[in-house]
């Protein structure tokens, strides 16, 4: 058994409005995506990935670093990932990695709260690719 989340973590003060799981195929890559008000907390129950963030709030102390996290069913961590950070996962090993996300506002089919850039963007100082 592994445990996910628990409110007493206090990782964050906000509810979870809606949990869904992404199937990563060995080498599989997503684009880089960030939301406006959204909050993603990332945890990849099998296999492995290493999930890339890029700050792009302005008035961070933390603006325009790149930071990577290796995580999997052998190094087991949840990701909170605030409004406005872009991030991107890349699956590695030879197994299918299966993400979990627990944001923190269903995602809303007539209004997305969600950006995208492509793997690859010269707008962010790492390649997913």
């Amino acid at each position: 058994m592994t445990e996910i989340f628990r409110d007493e973590w206090d990782l964050d003060q906000l509810p979870v409005g809606q949990v869904f799981q992404r199937t990563m195929y060995s080498g599989a890559v997503t684009g880089w995506h960030a939301h406006k008000v959204t909050l993603d907390r990332l945890f990849c129950c099998a296999g492995s990935v290493r999930i890339s963030l890029y700050d792009g709030r302005k008035a961070s102390p933390s603006f325009g670093k790149v930071w990577h996290k290796i995580v999997g069913a052998l190094r087991p961590a949840i990701v909170v990932i605030p409004p406005g950070v872009w991030h991107g996962v890349a699956a590695l090993g030879p197994e299918t990695a299966l993400l979990l996300n627990l944001v923190d506002k269903a995602y809303a089919y007539d209004a997305p709260d969600h950006w995208r850039l492509p793997p690859d963007t010269d707008h962010i100082p790492y390649k997913l690719v």
